[in-house]
């Protein structure tokens, strides 16, 4: 795994500025994740989506795939999964 090791440096490095910013990130979507936006995109990880719309995470519900295709299987779990309360 040391090919690995700055990709968990960096998420501890990740962990810590964002606990410094708000100490109850990680426990606000324990209770409950209801985002209010589905967003669909391309798989292209260059942009989180997140970032893009402003947004924090949890905030966006998000389904990526080739090509934004609609055309999928798993477009229409996330439709389900995001429109169903």
């Amino acid at each position: 795994m040391p090919k690995l090791n700055h990709l968990l440096e960096n998420n501890q490095n990740w962990v810590k500025s964002i606990t410094e910013e708000n100490a109850d990130f990680f426990h606000l979507p324990v209770d409950e994740q209801k985002p209010s936006y589905l967003w669909i995109g391309c798989s292209d990880s260059r942009i989180p989506a997140n970032a893009a719309t402003g947004l924090m995470p949890g905030e966006l519900f998000v389904h990526r795939n080739i090509a934004n295709s609609r055309h999928s299987f798993g477009f229409e779990l996330s439709v389900g999964h995001s429109i169903c309360d």
